[in-house]
């Protein structure tokens, strides 16, 4: 996290609208890496909402002001995702002068519960990531994603912070909603990324009436248990790559062997890990051993991102040739501690809402024949084992509907919320509009034009959905070269 820097406030803080003031609980306050305004407060609300008794968590928020002063437009709420990515980290972004979405709007930034500065439920033990030395050490080479002593470790030591069983979906939806009263907005846009968008989901059901229009970037559907489909989508992912580079000139002339090259070294790391001698920026030098689980745990974080799909042949290409410098290139030689992800909210979320649905036969039927295999299914089930259970209402699963003017943004090569997930979502919403952009994966970094993008989202909300948007511009939104050297 960059060092706060001084800004330039507004002369009129507190600006009213309609006679009441939508800042009058805020302060001016500092954004990273800005030289604009931005008003920052803490909300309360009760850890546990049925009783309302005990612990309260003060939740971060920061409003950015709309540049137009006299606008009267709703404000844009921005859920982010995970579950557990603090939604002001953000800020500096929305801040900037020529940001779009500031404009005429809002921008409403909270930390939900469990992240950001709201009781965050960061796991030391899960979030410190190894250097390469310990990491792949070959008399350790088994490095788990979810190691069940560490997850045991992190559940103790949060438990002492909070009660583990109120950090659910619908828990933070109602806190939103009491921050929208707090605020005194009326209506809201809701703008939602990834795990945000079944928030966003979850609001239109619960609050349809605060709602003006909504945005759903990559949504993930109210029936996707994560992570009971994460190797399926992903393989789907992987054979498009595959098909890709068979056209792509470029990538088949440096790789045209590609698919039988990544069976190959499926079919080695699958029997034992992948052995190499690395070579530090000190000059020592060490064998490491890399387990599959790991290789194919990365090259699936890296299908998030067009930019990191470019990457994958030569990455594919260069392990098999026996170089593994470019997948290791992807680590640290160091350990770290981010911050970035709270670890503890995730495995909060998805041990209450998705891992208890995830059945044996129906995991085991959508994980064969995938280069992941099974692996992250059992690694959440061991730690959701050891992780306990909030109450999740009895229609949570069931399909959103409504006339809320909504727009799903979806990307024709994303791993983890595909197009079919983005129909199944518009097939309940009577006034949706579904843009499939074909070169965006679950994010767009990498893609030319990415500011199509933004020009699609601030049309759709500043014609609060009620006509087609303009979508010419997704055909400019073209992806780097592939990687070769």
């Amino acid at each position: 996290m960059s060092k706060f820097i001084s800004v330039i406030f507004f002369t009129s803080v507190f600006i009213t609208v309609n006679g009441q003031s939508h800042y009058k609980n805020l302060k001016p306050c500092a954004v990273p890496e800005s030289r604009d305004s931005a008003l920052c407060g803490s909300f309360l609300v009760y850890e546990n909402r049925i009783t309302k008794q005990g612990r309260k968590i003060g939740l971060n928020i920061i409003v950015i002001p709309a540049l137009n002063k006299n606008s009267n437009q709703p404000p844009i709420f921005f859920f982010d995702g995970g579950p557990g990515i603090g939604t002001t980290k953000n800020a500096s972004w929305f801040a900037e002068k020529n940001n779009p979405y500031r404009q005429n709007n809002d921008i409403v930034l909270v930390d939900i519960r469990g992240t950001g500065g709201s009781n965050p439920l960061h796991c030391y033990e899960l979030q410190y990531h190894k250097g390469l030395a310990e990491q792949f050490d070959e008399h350790n080479p088994s490095r788990e994603m979810y190691p069940v002593e560490e997850v045991k470790s992190c559940y103790d030591s949060l438990s002492k912070k909070a009660d583990l069983t109120q950090y659910t979906t619908t828990n933070i939806v109602h806190d939103m909603e009491e921050v929208r009263q707090w605020l005194d907005y009326k209506k809201i846009h809701l703008f939602g990324l990834s795990y945000g968008t079944r928030l966003a989901q979850e609001y239109m059901r619960r609050f349809p009436s605060s709602i003006e229009t909504v945005v759903l970037q990559s949504a993930t559907s109210a029936g996707n248990r994560m992570p009971l489909y994460h190797a399926k989508f992903a393989q789907a992912t992987l054979e498009k790559l595959f098909t890709d580079c068979t056209v792509d000139s470029l990538c088949r002339t440096a790789y045209p062997q590609l698919r039988k090259e990544f069976n190959a070294l499926m079919s080695s790391g699958k029997k034992q890990h992948f052995k190499t001698i690395y070579t530090f920026s000190d000059d020592t030098r060490k064998q490491l051993s890399i387990p599959w689980s790991i290789f194919h745990t990365k090259l699936r974080t890296l299908m998030y991102e067009p930019s990191g799909l470019r990457q994958i042949p030569f990455i594919i290409h260069e392990a098999y040739k026996g170089n593994w410098k470019p997948f290791l290139s992807l680590y640290s030689e160091k350990g770290n501690y981010s911050d970035f992800f709270a670890d503890g909210l995730y495995l909060s979320i998805t041990c209450s809402e998705d891992v208890p649905f995830i059945k044996r036969k129906e995991a085991r039927s959508l994980t064969r024949k995938t280069f992941m295999g099974n692996y992250r299914i059992q690694q959440q089930q061991n730690a959701c084992v050891s992780w306990t259970r909030g109450n999740i209402p009895n229609d949570l699963f069931h399909p959103v509907r409504s006339e809320i003017p909504t727009l799903i943004l979806a990307g024709a090569w994303d791993p983890i919320t595909p197009v079919s997930m983005a129909r199944v979502i518009a097939q309940h919403l009577s006034k949706s509009q579904l843009v499939i952009i074909p070169t965006m994966s679950h994010g767009f970094d990498g893609l030319s034009n990415g500011e199509c993008f933004d020009k699609i989202v601030m049309e759709f909300i500043n014609g609060s959905g009620n006509s087609k948007v303009n979508m010419d511009c997704v055909s400019a939104m073209q992806p780097p070269s592939y990687k070769i050297k």
